[in-house]
């Protein structure tokens, strides 16, 4: 399995580039799932007092919500879960893991950087950690400059860019 994670600072591009690269890999016939990290966010899908938060209340480790077309697993945690912890949520057969926000620092993660603009490339290295890995930036920088001295930047809105930015992925890996 590829594992690749888009990173950058909020309201940046990333799910923009996520979405444009998952369309892309399954049009390669590629088995493709994602995982968005929300590192700031305070969202649950556990609300307090409904039945899911109630099975937790009463002691339950884990929780799985099945609706009409879609099925939840939700455990409580102590703290952030990391790539080994999750990984066995995700079948065996997939090809493609396109990961959001994902900082882990685990070295079989490809990390795409995605910026605002060049203003703020220096900040979501700075706030984002040294990455490595590092293969390639995209995200609304995109629309000020193409290029860079160390990487590679991709319009995500631009399907030649697209397939080319998963072409890089898929070369970088292989």
């Amino acid at each position: 399995m590829i594992i690749v994670s888009l990173i950058g600072l909020k309201k940046c591009g990333k799910t923009t580039c996520v979405s444009a690269l998952v369309r892309e890999f399954k049009a390669r016939g590629l088995k493709t799932g994602t995982v968005k990290s929300m590192v700031q966010s305070k969202f649950t899908i556990d609300t307090e007092g409904k039945d899911t938060w109630r099975h937790q209340d009463a002691g339950a480790d884990f929780v799985i919500s099945l609706s009409k077309d879609e099925l939840a697993y939700i455990e409580k945690r102590e703290t952030r879960s990391q790539l080994e912890e999750f990984l066995r949520f995700i079948p065996d057969d997939t090809d493609m893991l396109v990961c959001e926000g994902l900082e882990d620092a685990d070295p079989r993660i490809t990390r795409i950087l995605v910026a605002k603009s060049s203003e703020f490339l220096a900040e979501t290295f700075e706030v984002r950690g040294p990455q490595k890995n590092v293969i390639a930036l995209t995200g609304i920088i995109a629309n000020e400059t193409k290029s860079h001295d160390d990487y590679p930047i991709f319009d995500c809105t631009n399907q030649d860019d697209v397939k080319a930015l998963a072409d890089l992925i898929l070369e970088n890996i292989i």
